[in-house]
């Protein structure tokens, strides 16, 4: 008897002894955060920017200088080639789009966007013609996979820029520049005519600079007295410019058009798709034109979308009319009155920041836009590149 209480006992003084050893815990220092900051300063959830500078590029394009709005918090670290979305709002309309970081990410004092005015667009205008040195905007953290992998890349690169698509192989090319990076790289810069080329100075620099890398000028609409290269890129003007295309990685960026040209040529030099990488595509400005396009549909279309969301704490509902030829994300920031926003970056459709539960409804997705399985399976759309074909109810809560 006596054993057995002796025998609880000392399980009793052990597990005293192990719950009072599992209940010590060190003091974390002041200064140690579990590396949240670390995180936080690397994937922000927001950043808030300031113009320090803007310069004309050409007749078109500004280049923009940004800062931390704040002088305590760093802007977020990238990679070159990435983008980030800035925020703007025009007329009560709260909206976004993706611009290329131009600047290099050796240094992380400043952000540079050097961003064109697209005819007939509602973000670029705008920013063109009302942003001044001293304003205030919002911005995403750097998103987008257009960046050299040096494990999956090699390093026989080759860029392939069409106008503006010129700024994300700045930062690249200043970095690989800066850093001197044992790299081969072939610009080939297709523009409308000279006064088009952006950058030239600089890349006139670099190329003098730095023998392993190389650049060629094309021009579609060439003035007189232009002595390169003339017309589109085509197959024979790339491999005129590198030779082979064995054992190169190739990189595109421009515009829609410019895409699917350049992949045609590339197919034709036996480039296989896995050695090509694109910037993400943006919404076409005319999507009925857009192979798959419903036959039959009037672009005058308008439907009903039902969106539930919550608000003070409330599940709500509301219904607007949007056009089907319009994207989905693009028709819910016109109604500023409802004062719903949908996180987003790309517009593309790549981000997947935007990915909404499509409750019913129909709606068409350009081709090349790729929709992870997941979401299809369970029902989410991204609304960035989604059209409206049928009376929608998107779920929001």
């Amino acid at each position: 008897m006596e054993k057995d209480i002796m025998a609880d006992i000392k399980k009793y003084q052990k597990a005293e002894k192990l719950k009072k050893w599992r209940d010590e815990v060190q003091p974390i220092p002041w200064y140690f955060d579990g590396l949240e900051n670390l995180c936080n300063r690397i994937h922000p959830e927001k950043q808030i920017l300031q113009v320090s500078d803007i310069q004309q590029l050409s007749h078109d394009t500004k280049l923009y200088r940004f800062i931390s709005a704040n002088p305590n918090k760093l802007l977020a670290p990238f990679r070159a080639g990435q983008y980030i979305g800035l925020t703007v709002e025009i007329n009560g309309v709260r909206t976004s789009r993706a611009f290329s970081l131009v600047s290099s990410p050796n240094q992380l004092a400043y952000y540079e966007l050097g961003i064109k005015r697209k005819e007939g667009g509602f973000v670029s205008p705008y920013i063109l013609d009302n942003i001044k040195v001293g304003d205030i905007l919002e911005a995403t953290e750097p998103m987008g996979n257009l960046y050299y992998n040096r494990i999956f890349h090699g390093k026989d690169l080759v860029f392939i820029a069409g106008g503006s698509g010129i700024t994300p192989f700045i930062s690249m090319l200043r970095y690989i520049s800066e850093r001197m990076l044992p790299l081969n790289v072939w610009l080939i810069f297709g523009c409308l005519t000279e006064k088009d080329i952006l950058f030239r100075e600089e890349l006139q620099d670099i190329q003098s600079r730095r023998l392993n890398i190389r650049i060629k000028y094309i021009l579609s609409e060439p003035e007189s007295g232009w002595n390169g290269a003339c017309g589109f890129i085509t197959k024979e003007e790339i491999l005129n410019e590198i030779g082979s295309a064995d054992n190169k990685y190739f990189y595109v960026v421009g515009n829609r058009s410019m895409y699917f040209f350049i992949e045609e040529q590339l197919k034709a030099m036996g480039v296989p798709r896995h050695r090509i990488i694109y910037e993400a595509f943006g919404v076409p400005d005319d999507i009925t034109e857009v192979m798959g396009w419903p036959e039959g549909i009037d672009a005058s279309k308008k439907v009903n979308i039902s969106v539930e969301f919550i608000k003070q704490g409330k599940k709500q509902k509301e219904i607007f009319e949007a056009q089907c030829t319009e994207p989905i994300l693009n028709s819910l920031e016109r109604e500023k009155e409802l004062g719903l926003e949908i996180n987003n970056s790309c517009r593309s459709g790549a981000c997947a920041l935007c990915r909404t539960k499509l409750v019913s409804g129909k709606v068409f997705v350009p081709p090349e836009v790729i929709i992870r399985e997941i979401d299809q399976e369970f029902g989410f759309i991204h609304p960035c590149v989604s059209y409206p074909l049928k009376d929608l109810h998107l779920d929001l809560t």
